[in-house]
């Protein structure tokens, strides 16, 4: 579910810094009122969806576009990791989604889907489950990963998406 409305305040933050813009500019870019754009940093407003998706058709910003979303989407996609322990250096990030991602395998090596899901024990389920966060974990370092490359490379992952679909259609992974 997209929630209609959030508090944006850091994403809104980020944005202005990342591209370094006022909010002001911010304000004409989007056709809101600068009052408005301060008030949703300090998160005193909400951000409305309609604005947030404006903002992601002005903006290309690889960092900004996985803090709104993740918000928009009620935490169902991958966080911006920012906390103590990551280094955003464009190596290190990469150290870490490579170690996240060798985890996961590792952990889904271990485990065995043939048996029906109805058919498995507590056990097995609990296992199947630390696989689903090994998998998460490693969905975010990979995000993280695409996020901080995209930036530091000044690629846009908007148009590298778009280049990925026909591809994804004709190995018939889409429709």
């Amino acid at each position: 579910m997209i929630k209609d409305s959030v508090y944006a305040g850091g994403a809104i933050q980020t944005l202005l810094q990342e591209e370094e813009i006022e909010g002001v500019q911010l304000a004409l870019d989007l056709n809101v009122s600068p009052q408005l754009v301060s008030h949703m940093k300090n998160d005193r407003r909400k951000m409305q969806k309609d604005i947030a998706q404006q903002s992601l058709q002005v903006y290309d910003n690889p960092i900004y576009a996985m803090e709104i979303i993740h918000e928009f989407s009620g935490g169902y996609t991958s966080p911006v990791l920012n906390g103590k322990a990551i280094d955003d250096h464009r190596l290190a990030v990469e150290q870490f989604a490579f170690m996240e991602v060798e985890e996961a395998v590792e952990t889904l090596k271990r485990i065995n889907f043939i048996k029906p899901p109805d058919e498995t024990t507590k056990d097995e389920q609990e296992r199947i489950a630390q696989a689903i966060d090994e998998i998460i974990d490693a969905e975010a370092g990979l995000s993280y990963l695409k996020a901080i490359l995209a930036k530091e490379y000044n690629i846009s992952l908007k148009e590298r998406m778009k280049k990925r679909h026909p591809v994804w259609k004709a190995r018939g992974w889409i429709q």
